[in-house]
This record gives structure tokens, sequence and C-alpha cells, in this order.
């Protein structure tokens, strides 16, 4: 696992100059299964097949993360990103709003696994996965 390389990938995505769909496909040859985003502690963490792991830190924009858990509000802006009228550096802002603390992207499993500070939890299938 390139660790520069894939460490870069969210930066990119701050900067809106990569997809997610570019981000999974690099992750993919990179060996990488999964990832996490904290967006209390603002890092990420990688996991790859082979049982390399690494962690980084990112400078995330947001106004912390709400106390209450809303599945329905990280669906809306998941919908505005897919389509391509909202960005990774949207979801930073609205995710954390809508009480997503932390989240798991399952690159083989195509799934996202979302968690909140009050224990709610919500499991998004990636477009492609069904």
């Amino acid at each position: 696992m390139n660790e520069p390389l894939v460490g870069g990938l969210l930066q990119k995505s701050l900067l809106r100059t990569i997809t997610f769909p570019e981000i999974l496909a690099t992750l993919a040859e990179e060996g990488v299964e999964s990832y996490q985003v904290d967006f209390l502690r603002n890092e990420c963490r990688y996991y790859a097949k082979g049982g390399q792991s690494f962690v980084t830190t990112m400078a995330f924009d947001h106004s912390g993360v709400a106390p209450e858990f809303s599945a329905e509000a990280l669906d809306a802006i998941n919908k505005r990103v897919q389509s391509g009228q909202a960005f990774f550096a949207d979801f930073v802002k609205e995710g954390p709003a809508a009480g997503c603390a932390c989240y798991t992207v399952y690159v083989r499993g195509k799934l996202v696994r979302y968690f909140g500070r009050d224990g709610g939890e919500h499991i998004q299938y990636l477009p492609g996965s069904r």
C-alpha cells in the first residue's frame, strides 16, 4: 500500500480534484479493504489486505458532531454527492451536523457504515453493489 498516495486521496477529494468512484478504484488497486473517517478526532485510518494499516490526520472543516444522529440527513447529502450536486467538502460539513461521528467504507463489500455519538448507525450500499 502506497501510504502517501492513499493518504492524499481524501485531501484531493476536499479540493474537488477526484471523485468518490476514482478514490474507490485507487484504493482497490492499492489493496485497501476499508478505511475509516473519524470526525471527532479528525483522522483517517486505512486497512489493507495484508494486515498493513496507517493513520493520518485531516484538517476537516466542520462545526462539530451533533449529539443526535439522522440517517435521513445522511441519505440526503449522499444522494447529492452521488448525483454530482455536492462534493466531499460538503459532506464534511453536513455529515457531522447530521450526527455522524465516524464512518467506515468497505471497499470490497461496497458499503458504508455510519456511526453517531448516540449509538445511532446507518448502512448505505454503494451504487452497483446490489
